[in-house]
């Protein structure tokens, strides 16, 4: 990496100010000042009391109305009376909201008994008072955006109601004070939503607070104008429609008080506090075990298992809405000097800017406002800690607290993870003691609190009166002496790790407040802490500049204009069925769940699930899936993570909503889940038994009745083929008990390895037992194409821990059957078509044994006398090179070349038909000879010197089958040799070879030459890019695809999806390998951080999206598209492209060649390398120094002409279309279907955008199976009726098997010992040679569009510039005719399209059998207008 001098790094950084400034600007809500300041009368309810947006009055006067309605509960005359119970929120089924305490339980038993001894009522609040919260409360309302910064939605508005009284007593054990907020909350729903209240009220919907089903609050959506004149003013125009400019969430908790005395003494001095709360102070620590399903034993309570953290803090969170608020809103009036009202700097502060930038940065990673993601409040919070420990200074600028923000949350051991690694631990998979791992956690975890104004951390916690008391606590500090910080980090940490088998999940990462009662980040797993750490590493790393930059790909793009979500992030996305999750299964229950599978005996060794108590139902299943799964695959995944809410596509966010959802409420959203409270039916009951409910993932879907929790994964290329887990010693026997816990004693039996160790290993490559089902199917190269081993891997553990019976649908990696284009289907027998990857290996081999023939019979070892020797195939000059340059040599052919019979191969038939053609290209190579200076020094003598080598390497060949000594193995050379001036085909081992000869001594006569001619010069260009950019192009895209196997699998998908849209050989190939080699290679990294959230693609899947995403999402016009995959190309060069493509494109960005690709061989001088062996003289060759050399061009070799900017700007769109389908594909849920082969089919809608059809004759079609219209792409059965097996068979398969077969008219019998006299046809594309045929005479009349592989149909799509009047020329008079209205002088004659249209026919008179025009142009396009004008004249 180049050094970057201090000029650059402060543009860079200026640069990034100001587009952040720019974005700040676009992005922050217009504040108005305080009423006071703003008018001199203000009505009531349109008071401002700070620095607000303008619509705050709009947002008061609506909760006056709310408010009024509130104030009528607990009255006489209130629809529910002065008493609320459980039975409020029964609905059909069940209960409208999860209702879990033991008084819920007795409550419905003594129901089903018809008893009323257990009946549960309890009194109303005494008050209800309405306090704003979160950024509506915030000075200058920090944290609220608007639309465009909000990703597309109305900004939800935070409310607390404070309760008073109808809590006491012990309601804050076991659930008893969540039931009856939520029952509160469901009754003040209803009265919202009465008929009376809909047109002040608006909608009320049901929500989950926080993404956690366990807290229940109100969304509340003002009516709009359109609701109040829907019926009187139905043509309204939409214009004048009042649109929904906020909603309102009701968030419900208690009023309580800390009073404190000694307010005006000195900082150092203590502050006695004085708490006024229904909960005692001892009850909010951590250690406490609030929530029990049945008593606990002693030993359990000892050992601080029962402890339930979060389900403790989820009731201090209800205490510290207000004085959260009040946190955030004193650390900005510090900032701005104590003036909350005159000072219009309260609304321009960093702490705006800044919480702006970093909202901006979590909403387009999908970490904002989801379960288990951040919040506004969470983000400010964090921000408060780091200026009141002076991290961020009071003048730093947002950019730079923004920096300080990624560098905290980046650095900072949230988990106590950083220091575990493999190296220290036992192997993936297998287990060591929990209690060394949670002590080493524990002591590497980082925590904190939020410093009181005035003091320090250290001072804060020393003078907490909360941690006094813990230490004064007789249960306080369960290790002797540890603080109550020490036990925070105890108890919201577990055993859990990638090396330990742990039933509890409940780590969480610890910022208390100042006075330690709650902890602000308890809601976030450690999967988002892992996944968030490395993007805020990345952040910092696009930050200061620590990558190689191109246009576009700056860091303020990277930080705040990239969206990066859930759907996009990952390599694999499945899928797991909620319905067959044990239900309900605490730490403390007696009841048995089913019996594992592999043989698990006893609860004891429960993977999961002991941290229900404390986590709840919902969140425990969700963190045992990810953590389980996170356990089993090891070092095999760099990330996992489930879906939550927050991760829909921004850009398809609709600005309204429909009424019945409010808030998009399908598969995922930008804002929480919630349910109508009134107007539909109840699609979802919780049942009254707790042993009857089913979990529900973060997210709901479609089908509310069988729910899925979507996990994505993103894997190691190659840890994840990886086929062993050992476990441990065999005298380890709690890590042996723990090890067959997890894999099951079926799968984890006893092996003996070659280094003699006797351990429990589970191996990966004996066929899965659900292989034969179809959501499941194995193909051959799976492992190394979408993670085969790992989804094997996921199966076993889902059906062992999460998904019990018989029925469950497996869990299948979504859109895996797109391997089912590239790949074969593993059987018992498979057939010679089934695995790619062989055929591929085959084919190289093939190649290595003929290169080594050619070397060895061209080396003058033969004394033919007078001291001279000579070859056995003649050759005057001994080849030293074979090099190859085919795509089928580097693994990226669609259908690889299969061993022919007649020319070489081994056959499997006898007596059977053959094809009697070869139908793919022949297989390109060129031979390099031996440096000599006898080459002749003329142009045309160099052509036929070449040419005498072909012939003579032919007739050597020759010669050498008819030697009957010869110890060569010759019957691999079989069929015809046809040569040509250019090049030589044979035939070798069943393949078609294409032999070209590359002589360096030609191109150093090109280059001598003073006054070359332009022929010289194309020829120049032409040798060099076929033999020296030809060469390096393979050996690079090579390289790539031996490092990362499915990228080769990934362009073979995208040439199939090319030719589907009928734009086949309008894209080089070579451009489609180069732009797959830009996914996989600008995303590599040494750094463990940035591997684990910029990787590249490990399946065919992911890399598949990628190249859609990249080929629509390039700005093509603007970039240039820099492919270097080892670091060739300099900085400097960097810089010099990009100045080169600014002149090259022209001011109005629309010259040079639409597809701007530069890879490390596209500059002039290439063929100087020493590399290229170019002078003949190996002295001589002199290297290219980039340094010194300051007129260096580069400029695009392989796409300089084409594609055309139309076929680039098509491609684009169905790139866009298709992308955006597949990825719908995984949302829903269709992966599995047949729904995603829509991208790979031209619909009959978009047949009719061309100008006319040309219908080629089906016995030049060989495969209708890639038809781009008429294709089936199901895995079928093949039957073998000699041995009666039937198999499946994949589309790629069949493809092949007739490609092999060939056209059905000219199969011939084939015999092994019998030579026939008909000789194969070798490279036989009739319809490829009638198109480019075509495209060559008339590219300048229309656009030609076909499927290579597929060719039933020729589009023709007529240019805008054929219609254009031209003037009359003798020379080019060719297809015109005088133009028949509207002409002037020196335009004369126009397009003939008849004649044009008539010449094509007569050229595919032999392959096309019927042509359809779809648009005649003929004189319409041109004179229509003015044959309307001449009939009007007459009509005058």
């Amino acid at each position: 990496m180049e050094e970057t001098d201090p000029t650059t790094s402060l543009t860079r950084s200026n640069l990034l100010r100001l587009e952040t400034s720019e974005l700040l600007s676009e992005s922050t809500l217009h504040i108005h000042p305080p009423s006071s300041l703003s008018a001199p009368i203000v009505h009531v309810g349109e008071e401002r009391a700070h620095w607000e947006v303008k619509w705050s009055p709009s947002v008061r006067k609506y909760l006056h109305h709310v408010h009024h309605v509130l104030s009528s509960v607990g009255s006489s005359d209130s629809s529910g009376g002065g008493v609320l119970s459980p039975d409020i929120c029964k609905v059909e089924g069940g209960y409208r909201i999860p209702l879990c305490s033991d008084k819920f339980q007795k409550h419905v038993n003594s129901n089903n008994d018809k008893g009323d001894n257990n009946k549960w009522e309890f009194d109303m609040p005494t008050s209800l008072s309405l306090i704003p919260i979160g950024s509506l409360a915030h000075l200058g309302n920090a944290g609220l955006t608007n639309r465009h910064a909000n990703g597309n939605n109305v900004p939800v508005l935070d409310v607390a109601v404070l309760m008073e009284g109808m809590v006491g007593g012990k309601d804050y054990l076991n659930g008893r004070y969540a039931d009856k907020r939520n029952i509160l909350a469901t009754h003040i729903a209803k009265l919202l939503s009465q008929k009376k209240h809909r047109s002040k009220i608006g909608a009320v919907h049901l929500t989950p607070i926080f993404g956690d089903s366990r807290k229940v609050g109100l969304l509340l959506t003002p009516p709009t104008d359109d609701d109040e004149h829907k019926t009187n003013d139905k043509k309204r125009k939409r214009s004048q429609v009042k649109k929904t400019r906020f909603r309102i969430r009701l968030i419900f908790g208690m009023k309580h008080g800390i009073t404190q005395s000694n307010i005006n003494s000195d900082d150092d001095s203590d502050k006695e506090e004085q708490w006024e709360c229904w909960i005692p102070r001892s009850r909010l620590f951590p250690d406490r075990s609030n929530n029990r399903s049945e008593k606990q034993t002693n030993a359990t309570s000892d050992n601080g298992s029962s402890s339930t953290p979060h389900y403790t803090n989820e009731i201090a969170e209800d205490l510290h809405y207000v004085s959260t608020t009040k946190l955030i809103n004193s650390t900005i009036v510090s900032l701005v000097g104590g003036n909350t009202v005159g000072n219009a700097s309260v609304v321009t502060s960093s702490f705006h800017e800044t919480l702006i930038l970093i909202k901006v940065w979590a909403l387009q990673r999908g970490f904002l406002r989801g379960h288990d993601a951040f919040t506004t409040t969470t983000l400010a919070v964090l921000l408060v800690y780091l200026y009141r420990t002076k991290s961020i200074g009071r003048r730093m600028g947002s950019m730079q607290a923004f920096t300080a923000f990624m560098k905290f949350w980046s650095e900072t051991d949230w988990l106590g993870e950083d220091t575990l690694s493999a190296s220290t631990c036992v192997p993936s998979g297998a287990c060591t003691k929990a209690e060394v791992v949670l002590q080493r956690k524990v002591r590497m975890k980082a925590a904190f609190v939020i410093p009181e104004e005035g003091r320090t951390e250290s001072q804060t916690i020393d003078c907490c009166e909360q941690s006094r008391l813990y230490l004064k606590d007789v249960r306080g500090g369960s290790s002797g002496n540890e603080t109550l910080l020490d036990g925070y980090k105890l108890h919201y940490t577990s055993a859990s790790s990638n090396f330990t088998v742990c039933g509890s999940h409940h780590d969480s990462p610890v910022l208390l407040d100042p006075t330690m009662t709650i902890n602000y980040l308890a809601r976030l797993s450690p999967s988002f802490v892992r996944e968030s750490r490395a993007e805020a590493h990345t952040a910092l790393v696009a930050i200061h500049g620590h990558e190689r930059e191109e246009a576009g790909g700056g860091a303020f793009r990277k930080l705040f204009l990239q969206t990066n979500r859930f759907w996009t992030r990952y390599d694999a996305y499945l899928r797991i069925p909620m319905s067959r999750v044990p239900k309900l299964v605490n730490a403390g229950s007696k009841k048995k769940r089913p019996k594992d599978k592999g043989g698990a005996k006893s609860n004891d060794n429960r993977v999961w699930g002991k941290d229900i108590d404390d986590l709840g139902y919902n969140e425990s299943v969700c963190r045992g899936v990810v953590e389980v799964l996170s356990l089993a695959l090891g070092e095999r995944i760099t990330a996992i993570r489930a879906l939550t809410s927050g991760n829909g596509d921004i850009r398809n966010s609709s600005s309204e909503p429909a009424e019945d959802t409010a808030t998009e409420c399908i598969i995922d959203s930008d804002q929480y889940l919630a349910a109508p409270i009134r107007g539909t039916a109840t699609n979802h009951a919780y049942g009254a038994d707790l042993s009857t409910r089913s979990p529900e993932p973060p997210v709901l879907g479609l089908n509310q009745r069988d729910q899925y929790m979507v996990i994505a994964l993103r894997m190691d290329p190659n840890a994840s083929r990886r086929i062993v887990d050992r476990g441990p010693p065999a005298e380890d026997i709690e890590g042996s008990d723990a090890f067959v816990s997890l894999w099951g004693e079926k799968m984890a039996q006893i092996r003996r390895f070659q280094d003699g160790a006797i351990v429990r290993a589970v191996v990966w490559n004996t066929p899965s037992i659900n292989s034969s089902r179809a959501e499941c199917t194995r193909y051959s190269n799976d492992d190394k194409l979408i993670g085969g081993i790992v989804e094997k891997i996921i199966q076993h553990i889902v059906e062992q821990h999460f998904a019990y019976g018989a029925n469950s649908k497996l869990a299948s990696f979504e859109l895996r059957n797109l391997v089912s284009f590239i790949d074969g289907v593993t059987s018992e027998k498979p057939s010679i078509f089934s695995d790619s990857m062989a055929l591929h290996k085959n084919v190289i081999l093939a190649f290595d044994s003929l290169s080594d023939f050619l070397r060895r019979n061209s080396a003058n070892n033969i004394d033919i006398g007078n001291g001279k020797q000579t070859s056995r195939l003649g050759l005057p000059l001994s080849i030293d090179e074979v090099e190859p340059l085919s795509p089928c040599l580097r693994y990226s052919s669609l259908f690889p070349p299969t061993p022919h019979p007649c020319l070489g191969g081994v056959s499997s038939v006898s007596g059977g038909k053959v094809s009697g053609v070869v139908t793919g290209e022949p297989i390109l190579i060129q031979i390099r000879f031996q440096t000599n200076n006898k080459w002749p020094s003329n142009l045309n003598a160099m052509g036929a010197a070449k040419c005498a080598m072909l012939i003579q390497l032919a007739e050597g060949i020759e010669k050498i089958k008819t030697e009957r000594s010869s110890s060569e193995d010759m019957a691999s050379f079989d069929g015809p040799m046809d040569n040509t001036p250019g090049y030589l085909i044979i035939g070798y081992r069943g393949y078609a070879w294409r032999i070209v000869v590359r002589a360096d001594q030609e191109l150093r006569m090109l280059k001598g030459l003073k006054n070359p001619t332009q022929e010289a010069k194309q020829l120049q260009k032409s040798l060099i890019n076929r033999h020296i950019r030809g060469s390096m192009h393979h050996s690079l895209i090579h390289a790539v695809h031996t490092r990362h196997p499915s990228s080769s699998a990934v362009v073979r998908l995208a040439s199939r999806w090319i030719a589907s849209h009928m734009l086949s050989d309008m894209i080089p190939h070579e451009a489609i390998e180069l732009v797959v080699a830009k996914i996989y290679t600008d995303t590599v990294n040494d750094n463990i951080k940035l591997r684990l959230v910029a990787s590249p693609p490990s399946t065919v899947m992911a890399g598949f999206l990628r190249f859609l995403q990249l080929l629509f999402s390039h700005n093509w016009s603007r970039e240039p598209l820099i492919v270097d995959p080892q670091s060739h190309i300099s900085q400097r060069d960097i810089s010099l492209i990009h100045s080169q493509f600014d002149v090259v494109r022209g001011p109005d960005h629309n010259k040079g060649p639409a597809m701007y690709i530069i890879s490390p061989a596209d500059y002039d001088g290439v063929e100087g390398m020493i590399g290229s062996k170019l002078s003949g003289i190996e002295e001589e060759a002199q290297a290219f120094d980039a340094e010194k050399d300051s007129v260096k061009v580069w400029a695009p070799s392989i796409t300089a002409t084409h594609p055309e900017r139309v076929v680039l700007s098509r491609a684009s769109a169905l790139a866009k279309c298709s992308h955006d389908h597949l990825i719908s594909c995984i949302m829903r849920g269709d992966g599995s279907s047949n729904r995603w082969t829509a991208v790979f089919h031209e619909s009959s809608a978009s047949l009719t955008s061309y100008s006319a059809l040309l219908r080629v004759d089906p016995n030049f079609v060989i495969d209708s199976g890639c038809s781009s219209t008429d294709a089936n792409y199901d895995i079928g059965t093949t039957a073998k009726t000699s041995e009666a097996i039937v198999q499946a068979c994949s589309p790629f398969e069949k493809s092949l098997q007739k490609r092999f077969d060939g056209p059905k008219e000219l199969r011939m019998k084939h015999y092994k010992n019998l030579v026939l006299d008909k000789d194969t046809l070798l490279d036989w594309n009739p319809v490829k040679s009638l198109v480019s045929s075509l495209r060559n005479k008339y590219h300048h009349y229309a656009v030609f569009f076909y499927n290579e592989y597929c060719p039933d149909i020729i589009a023709m799509l007529w240019r805008p510039t054929a219609f254009v009047h031209e003037s009359f020329s003798a020379m080019v008079s060719e297809f015109k005719h005088p133009v028949v209205h509207h002409w002037k002088e020196d335009i004369l004659v126009v397009t003939n399209t008849d004649d044009v249209l008539y010449e094509v026919g007569y050229l595919s008179k032999d392959i096309v059998t019927d042509m359809k025009l779809l648009d005649d142009k003929k004189q319409k396009t041109a004179d229509e207008p003015s044959r309307k004008k001449s009939k009007a004249r007459e009509d005058e």
